[in-house]
């Protein structure tokens, strides 16, 4: 076992340049610490690896063999060390995201071409699932997340980057056939669209602020699902009031397919950040792909929020 590869790379240096005195004055190294080095790993082998004189060196036989197994472990290592220095010198390699699968759809699909474009030599991996992934366990380099409030996460920079909440809405024959609802408590008489999670006892509840109030209004969903395209969709169709995330509903508000309900009252405000580890040692890829979701996230979340 060898104890310093650095002895294997001494020992190159020395036959490829044909003597301590050369390898010293190309490598910067000591002449004295060369040949000590290479004394102790001849002495390690039980093999003499050189003849010297007092002009010359000559490698042995098993020296010979030696040196050309060497140069394959020093040569992969150079290698392996350019291939890092190259990473860091332009954005270059993968980069890993996770985010869920609705900020994927809506906030990321029409910007992240423009980031790959820009960055032809970064290679990226875009994991969209509702699952909060482990950054450092997983691999990820990144991970956007909505929440009530930014978690308090050791070793991990989180980045605000914009709200979204979730908002009422209904078709305007659905609105025209059961009346405009005036308050929460009105939810108790309609039939409503909702996920599982939402529901307790066989009754829906949703917790809908407006400014500083907040209450719970109790429902009876007629669809439960956790496709929330399936909800809207449900929604155009006239079956029922849903729930639904501001980049879900915007597009269909926008072209009047569906309307606000209740307006001034929707779900939670939820913080959309970036997560990402303290930037210490980061890879320009990675420094790359943050700068340009700070730049470009806040604008499409913004696109896609809804005037309440």
């Amino acid at each position: 076992m060898i104890d310093d590869l650095n002895d294997l790379q001494y020992f190159v240096l020395v036959v490829r340049h044909k003597g301590f005195t050369a390898a010293s004055k190309i490598s910067g190294v000591e002449k004295t610490r060369l040949s000590r080095r290479v004394a102790i790993l001849e002495s390690r082998l039980g093999v003499r690896l050189l003849n010297r004189t007092t002009r010359q060196i000559a490698l042995t036989e098993a020296g010979s063999h030696f040196y050309a197994q060497c140069l394959t472990v020093v040569e992969g290592a150079n290698t392996a060390f350019d291939s890092i220095a190259n990473l860091q010198i332009e954005p270059a390699g993968m980069v890993r995201l996770s985010c869920p699968q609705v900020m994927a759809e809506t906030y990321l699909s029409p910007i992240l071409p423009g980031y790959l474009l820009m960055h032809p030599k970064v290679r990226l991996e875009l994991n969209a699932t509702d699952r909060e992934v482990n950054l450092i366990e997983e691999g990820f380099d990144l991970a956007l997340r909505a929440r009530p409030q930014i978690e308090d996460s050791a070793g991990l920079v989180a980045r605000k980057l914009g709200v979204a909440r979730r908002v009422l809405v209904a078709s305007p024959a659905f609105i025209a056939r059961c009346g405009q609802l005036e308050s929460p408590e009105d939810l108790k008489q309609v039939d409503t669209l909702c996920r599982p999670g939402d529901v307790q006892n066989g009754k829906g509840r949703w917790l809908l602020e407006n400014g500083g109030s907040s209450c719970l209004a109790a429902h009876t969903p007629r669809l439960l699902s956790d496709d929330l395209r399936m909800q809207l969709e449900a929604s155009i169709h006239g079956l029922g009031v849903a729930l639904l995330p501001e980049p879900i509903a915007s597009s269909a508000v926008a072209r009047n397919q569906v309307e606000l309900v209740l307006r001034g009252w929707t779900g939670a405000e939820h913080i959309i950040h970036l997560l990402f580890p303290k930037p210490k040692g980061m890879l320009p890829s990675v420094r790359s792909l943050i700068d340009y979701l700070s730049i470009h996230l806040p604008a499409s979340i913004q696109e896609h929020s809804v005037v309440i």
